[in-house]
């Protein structure tokens, strides 16, 4: 089943830095549009959920995180099988590094907007996300292609620590709050 959602596009820069070629040859950008084309077919951006009680958290440190919460969301966000496979024996070295780039931007790609997708339906009911934080659900793997998060849902945006509109990159956003001045 495809997301309800837009996934956004491929950042080269990003990509670039986290590959950690900051000054990329002719060489080095020719193989990262291989690798982002390869990638295009077989990218199966995968989302799971589950909306549970603030009392998941009872013994958890991350408790103090989602202060004034009424509930948190945990997910698991995958970039599929086929992709692995595809990254696990690229032959090159330089390759082999651009697929760690790619597979790390996707990812923050795919959890970034899923939580714009799940904000647009909380808005209309006064919700609000605060930032989200790596999470180990049991029996989930974690790797540079599965990554778990927790963010948390609050209809008293007041009492949250932080909103996640104050911690995104966006600087556009209708929906921005700036954080209260001190």
């Amino acid at each position: 089943m495809p997301l309800p959602f837009r996934i956004t596009p491929v950042r080269q820069d990003e990509v670039l830095r986290r590959s950690a070629m900051l000054r990329p040859s002719e060489e080095e950008l020719t193989l990262f549009r291989e690798c982002r084309r390869d990638a295009e077919y077989v990218l199966e951006y995968k989302i799971t959920e589950r909306n549970r009680p603030l009392d998941i958290l009872k013994d958890d440190p991350l408790r103090e995180s989602f202060q004034g919460c009424d509930s948190v969301i945990i997910f698991t966000a995958r970039l599929g099988d086929a992709f692995r496979e595809l990254t696990e024996d690229p032959g090159e070295p330089e390759k082999a590094i651009l697929w760690q780039g790619l597979a790390a931007e996707r990812l923050d790609a795919l959890i970034e907007s899923y939580l714009d997708y799940k904000e647009t339906l909380l808005r209309p009911s006064g919700a609000v996300l605060t930032p989200h934080f790596p999470y180990r659900w049991p029996d989930v793997p974690e790797d540079s292609f599965t990554s778990t998060r927790i963010v948390g849902i609050s209809f008293h945006p007041d009492e949250t620590l932080v909103s996640r509109c104050r911690t995104c990159f966006v600087k556009d956003c209708p929906s921005r709050r700036e954080a209260p001045a001190e």
